[in-house]
């Protein structure tokens, strides 16, 4: 067990790390990656990390407050599945009602992997597993960005 002292330096060394290693990608030129993250130009559409201490994800999350508009968006989005499942290069998990730790219900898109952010000699697996599927999450989201930004809800 960490104190959380601990865990705080460990959290702050591991995206700090995670952040050196995407200097290394083809085209950053030493800079580090700047991620789309919740700057995807859709209201309540974000693409994230979620690292834990059994799971480690990277997913598209639509974090809508009202339901039906959230469920709207995603059956659009669900709609794109063959499109972009054939982007990101592989199948991924689709679930409408998926619920976060801290009770908050979201629709999202993603792959995981077991993984405890906290286990420094898990870091180079963790962080292959990251920055290789967000990459891809980050290329399907754009395939089909255009189609999801707009509809007939006024979006």
């Amino acid at each position: 067990m960490y104190s959380k002292e601990e865990e705080k330096e460990l959290k702050l060394a591991f995206w700090r790390k995670l952040g050196n290693r995407t200097r290394k990608i083809p085209g950053q030129r030493g800079k580090v990656k700047t991620w789309i993250g919740d700057r995807t130009n859709i209201k309540g559409v974000d693409l994230r990390f979620d690292v834990g201490r059994k799971k480690i994800a990277v997913a598209l999350e639509i974090n809508v407050k009202y339901e039906t508009r959230r469920l709207a968006l995603y059956e659009k989005l669900e709609a794109t599945k063959k499109i972009f499942e054939n982007e990101f290069g592989e199948e991924l998990i689709w679930d409408f009602a998926y619920e976060k730790e801290y009770g908050e219900e979201v629709c999202r898109v993603y792959k995981e992997m077991d993984g405890d952010y906290l286990a420094q000699e898990q870091w180079p697996a963790i962080f292959s597993f990251m920055i290789d599927k967000m990459l891809r999450m980050e290329k399907a989201f754009l395939e089909v960005k255009d189609f999801l930004k707009y509809d007939e809800l006024g979006q």
